[in-house]
């Protein structure tokens, strides 16, 4: 039997068995985010920033407005969608605990006040999620954060608390 019809043998086998070839090296998607519900299930986002705040609220899959109904720009509205995508897929790249904080100055975060508060909103009056961004860490590259309820501090890519940022700009200085 030759090479050929032994590849033609095991293809037909599996053509028949229905079998699929699985595809090993592929790594199944695990979202690793502090946002455990899906993103979509997300229908209010809250922000603040010193004086500037907004609310928003989910209109379509990313569309957005205000409580009185007022649209919120199409770019604005990407970017707050895209961000409630990061809270539930981007994971922190370091947790420093509470008890590794015991008796560590705090200021250094930026946490207090904080540069931005995001609130997120199932269909519950309450915030699912509460989260507050400091300062970057010396690298520049991830931020501080911490979760409302949770001693914990967070370095997350600083590019979740920009995009929170910049969604809040560009609603509230357009």
């Amino acid at each position: 039997m030759s090479v050929a019809t032994a590849a033609f043998t095991y293809l037909i086998a599996m053509v028949l068995s229905g079998a699929q070839p699985v595809q090993r090296q592929l790594v199944t998607f695990e979202a690793k985010g502090l946002l455990k519900a899906p993103p979509e299930r997300i229908v209010r986002v809250e922000l603040s920033r010193g004086v500037d705040w907004i609310t928003a609220v989910r209109t379509g899959e990313k569309t957005w407005a205000t409580p009185e109904g007022a649209e919120i720009s199409a770019e604005a509205g990407r970017r707050i969608s895209m961000t409630v995508q990061m809270m539930h897929t981007a994971g922190p790249a370091r947790v420093i605990r509470s008890e590794e904080l015991a008796g560590v100055d705090s200021a250094g975060f930026e946490l207090d006040p904080p540069r931005i508060v995001a609130k997120l909103y199932e269909a519950d009056k309450n915030p699912i999620l509460t989260v507050r961004f400091g300062g970057h860490n010396p690298d520049g590259f991830l931020q501080y954060m911490r979760v409302e309820g949770n001693g914990d501090i967070y370095l997350i890519s600083r590019f979740v608390g920009e995009g929170w940022m910049d969604a809040l700009e560009r609603i509230v200085h357009p």
